[in-house]
């Protein structure tokens, strides 16, 4: 792992902790509507900032690989096919097959 790969997993790290524990703890004053936006947007937006680094950092090393896999995964989840663990194995299986 280079040290960039490293970096950018303990930014989403921090930033995972930030948007999920550090609410437990300190609470911030906000209009309800705020609040419901905030704790709607927030995590979502962390989740697609780590997707997008994932499949940026795997299109960049195997691309016809990782762009099968990842369409794979993304069809199996918009036809709710499988649960969550079986479409991850099976975008990884995929992945591997076509990389090596």
């Amino acid at each position: 792992m280079n040290q960039s790969v490293a970096i950018a997993i303990g930014a989403l790290f921090l930033t995972s902790c930030l948007v999920r524990i550090l609410p437990a703890f300190v609470s911030l004053r906000m209009a309800p509507e705020s609040r419901r936006y905030v704790e709607r947007v927030l995590p979502a937006a962390v989740f697609i900032n780590f997707a997008v680094y994932i499949a940026y950092s795997e299109l960049v090393r195997e691309p016809l690989a990782a762009a099968v896999s990842l369409a794979v995964v993304a069809a199996v989840a918009f036809l709710n096919a499988l649960g969550l663990i079986s479409a991850a194995a099976l975008g990884t299986a995929l992945y591997f097959l076509l990389a090596s």
